[in-house]
């Protein structure tokens, strides 16, 4: 390939995604979820027909619509993402990529990568499930190996650090009437929305949200299971967190990790090091490096699980 033709090929992806982007933003994709026609979209984005034409054309040339006799629908893949039961939101995906190629831009200029509260609940949305049907069937059969974490989380406690805006365990109360748990998010702002879901859920009477640094969390051997959201937590946290979880845990009680991204030779695996890099958080962390890690702070019996979501590992405190 050229680089012309490697320049055109770049350029078509990015502005793909800001067309994507955009059409989030102006209620377009929600929109498009039934067929419409020409004359109902202008009145939605109230813009000249003509120009809402060539919008649709370029949503239809990208795969993000598809026209019939007239009307306007979103492609069936799309639509199958964005709809109800989808358990994640497409929306936030879309945005936390748009956010991605900034961070990129401010390393290669600056050497940093730095976040704003609002920046953050973008990335935290974009990994969160929705805790609705697709993320409650993808629950089951993440936990189908490791039966032993679901029947500890049934009439258990749970910590989740890292917890983000709470989409594993807002998901897994829907499912555990029995189950109570405490979160674990150090962004103010995040926290805010992970208690908000809980609320809409009607499971907040279950789920303690606190907004602190896992390392200062104080609760000895007080629960049964703990999640650790590994990726999100920069090298010189790593190692106190690991301990205040295993002090957290009753003798016997559980730890779940995740592999989130496996090493690649891939231009995109290669751009998302590099952000992650310039704000200190180890990349790519293999399973292997995962459980070695987490010996060093006393777990033992470690299985690793590989399943379609990727590999993860339980071990014991």
């Amino acid at each position: 390939m050229s680089i012309d033709d490697q320049l055109a090929e770049w350029g078509r992806g990015a502005q793909a995604l800001a067309l994507l982007d955009a059409a989030f933003a102006q209620g377009w994709i929600t929109f498009l979820a039934e067929p419409r026609d020409l004359a109902s979209l202008a009145k939605l984005s109230q813009q000249d027909p003509d120009r809402v034409r060539d919008v649709l054309g370029a949503l239809v040339a990208n795969g993000i619509a598809v026209a019939e006799s007239g009307r306007y629908r979103l492609a069936p893949d799309v639509a199958a993402a964005v709809a109800g039961d989808a358990p994640m939101d497409l929306g936030a995906k879309v945005a936390n990529a748009r956010l991605v190629a900034r961070q990129v831009e401010n390393v290669v200029r600056t050497g940093a990568a730095p976040l704003t509260a609002q920046e953050a609940v973008v990335v935290a949305r974009s990994f969160a499930f929705r805790a609705g049907p697709g993320s409650r069937a993808v629950v089951t059969m993440l936990f189908e190996p490791m039966p032993e974490m679901w029947e500890a989380m049934r009439d258990g406690r749970l910590l989740d650090v890292g917890s983000g805006v709470g989409g594993f365990v807002l998901t897994a109360a829907t499912m555990l009437p029995g189950m109570r748990a405490t979160t674990l998010e150090v962004v103010p702002e995040v926290a805010a929305v992970a208690a908000a879901r809980a609320k809409d859920l009607g499971v907040d009477d279950r789920i303690d949200v606190r907004c602190m640094d896992a390392r200062d969390f104080v609760a000895a051997q007080a629960y049964d299971v703990a999640f650790w959201a590994q990726p999100f937590f920069p090298a010189d946290a790593r190692a106190a967190t690991l301990a205040t979880i295993r002090r957290s845990l009753r003798p016997g009680g559980l730890l779940l990790v995740q592999e989130l991204e496996a090493p690649s030779e891939g231009p995109g695996f290669a751009l998302r090091r590099l952000v992650a890099q310039a704000q200190g958080i180890p990349f790519a962390r293999t399973i292997e490096d995962l459980v070695a890690e987490c010996a060093d702070a006393g777990f033992v019996d470690a299985r690793v699980i590989t399943s379609d979501f990727g590999r993860v590992a339980l071990l014991t405190a």
